[in-house]
């Protein structure tokens, strides 16, 4: 059977797909390609199947699943939450570096639309939002991970090699995939 246009579907099959779509990427989540040891990795397209529901669906929608992704990947990477330190610490990180940072990947498919929903709107949601979700986990350095920082090294300088070491390449991965 020949699957519907979005715009045609009921709210429970997005709903279904959504789901799908959500647990297979947290299961390619679990399929790092390296892991970083404070958190971050690049993943087996992890981020793939939900930023093609992004893709599909409108903002609210997308919004609303890359939170939920967000908040399972926050569950997973628990332990990055608790090492956080202090209570404000833990909120900061579990803010900036999971709920934040993956539900700003919502936007993916708006901004592919504002330039024009082909292939280059595609290219441009992926790299606009990945870069977003690279600003939350900078900041997310700065502010919650400075103590991590070699002496001598600038916490600034730090927290962007750290984040863009596994970001960057994560947001390529999943950006060759859709093009392809």
């Amino acid at each position: 059977r020949i699957m519907k246009a979005p715009w045609q579907m009921s709210r429970t099959a997005i709903m279904v797909e959504a789901a799908v779509m959500e647990a297979l990427s947290f299961v390619l989540s679990l399929i790092p390609f390296v892991q970083l040891p404070l958190g971050g990795s690049v993943t087996c397209f992890s981020p793939l199947p939900f930023t093609m529901m992004r893709l599909r669906h409108n903002a609210k929608c997308a919004f609303a699943t890359a939170t939920v992704y967000g908040l399972l990947q926050m569950f997973q990477g628990m332990g990055s939450v608790v090492i956080a330190g202090s209570a404000l610490a833990m909120v900061g990180c579990a803010l900036l570096d999971y709920v934040l940072a993956y539900a700003c990947i919502g936007f993916t498919g708006a901004i592919a639309r504002r330039f024009g929903g082909g292939t280059a709107g595609v290219a441009a949601g992926i790299i606009a939002t990945g870069l977003i979700r690279l600003a939350c986990s900078f900041l997310s350095g700065i502010i919650i991970w400075r103590a991590w920082a070699p002496a001598g090294m600038p916490v600034w300088w730090y927290s962007l090699t750290y984040n863009a070491g596994w970001c960057l390449p994560d947001v390529a991965v999943v950006l060759v995939a859709a093009l392809l």
